[in-house]
């Protein structure tokens, strides 16, 4: 007999856990990259969110390192045909070397043509088709199982064979999952934002910009590999020329907003044209950490992450607020 009782796994519907799909599904996904990695053997950093593509927007634009570009489609329901040509595209328009198709039930002819594309795309480019299902044992918060149902052919060795000197270790992961996990607490008890979301994971923690309505802006908390903590404002509305506005707003207030913050953010617009193609602007700042620091030193970082993010809060969304108002009543 086990020495405590085991409890049932539950699966909950996504649509019982997401209201929308671009608004809470996508923005949910590209917060736990590390997670949708680890089902397919890749690395992920984001990059963006409805990223545009011509007259269109990629759900999410993500890198593995040296491999490239990663693209990501999303489902909240079944698959469909326009999802399938959706991601086609998107992948040819931002030159991805790996599609990534999420959703909760894959029909069986969508995986033989994830198959079929790879069979053709042979080396040069590589699709997965991925399931995510939400579980629960009885009362307890909610995790998110990935499940790549179809992969390229020898792709676990193709991987195996490829040095990975990036990978966390077990112990980096738990270390790193338990901080975000305290920042997110922190943030709920300092009133920073209402929620925890669900359960943290080890690359970064992000926060709705909530005193602002506007579509793409949101606080973002990581512990980088080089050895930095940051903190920033993601400026993603889906429209460059707006991305840049705004940033260019802040910008012209900067003097003061480094007064009242009392430290100097990096104010950097998107730069489409530069190594990664960024499309958004942000706000960042940035502190030396690690998770191998001492328990004091992480917490004082776990602190200094949380001042920053208020102050971020108390700072720029007044005048974001401002701007934004400003340009919608330009654009009336």
């Amino acid at each position: 007999m086990p020495k405590q009782e085991l409890g049932q796994l539950e699966e909950v519907p996504l649509r019982d856990v997401f209201d929308d799909e671009p608004n809470d599904f996508t923005p949910w996904l590209a917060d736990n990259l590390d997670l949708l990695g680890g089902a397919i053997g890749l690395e992920l950093e984001r990059e963006g969110t409805e990223v545009p593509v011509g007259d269109f927007f990629l759900d999410i634009l993500a890198s593995a390192g040296d491999f490239g570009r990663v693209a990501i489609e999303n489902q909240l329901g079944p698959t469909d045909h326009s999802h399938l040509g959706q991601l086609m595209t998107y992948a040819a328009g931002v030159n991805a070397k790996a599609l990534v198709w999420v959703a909760s039930t894959f029909r069986p002819e969508y995986l033989d043509t994830v198959d079929c594309l790879n069979q053709w795309a042979a080396s040069n480019v590589v699709v997965f088709a991925v399931e995510v299902r939400a579980l629960k044992i009885g009362d307890s918060q909610m995790g998110a199982d990935f499940r790549a149902l179809t992969s390229p052919k020898g792709w676990a060795r193709r991987r195996r064979s490829t040095s990975q000197q990036t990978t966390m270790t077990d112990s980096e992961r738990s270390r790193r999952t338990d901080f975000f996990d305290r920042l997110a607490k922190g943030a709920l008890e300092q009133g920073l934002t209402d929620s925890t979301g669900l359960a943290s994971v080890a690359k970064s923690k992000s926060f709705p910009c909530r005193g602002v309505k506007e579509r793409g802006l949101k606080y973002w908390v990581d512990l980088r590999p080089t050895g930095v903590a940051t903190v920033q404002l993601d400026v993603r509305t889906g429209d460059l020329e707006r991305n840049l506005a705004i940033i260019k707003g802040l910008s012209e207030d900067k003097v003061d907003i480094e007064g009242e913050l009392q430290f100097e953010p990096d104010l950097l617009p998107p730069d489409p044209e530069g190594p990664n193609g960024r499309l958004s602007g942000r706000v960042i700042t940035f502190r030396e950490a690690t998770v191998s620091d001492s328990q004091d030193r992480v917490t004082e970082t776990l602190e200094w992450c949380l001042d920053v993010l208020a102050g971020y809060q108390r700072v720029l969304e007044p005048r974001l607020r401002t701007i934004i108002d400003d340009l919608d009543a330009k654009e009336a």
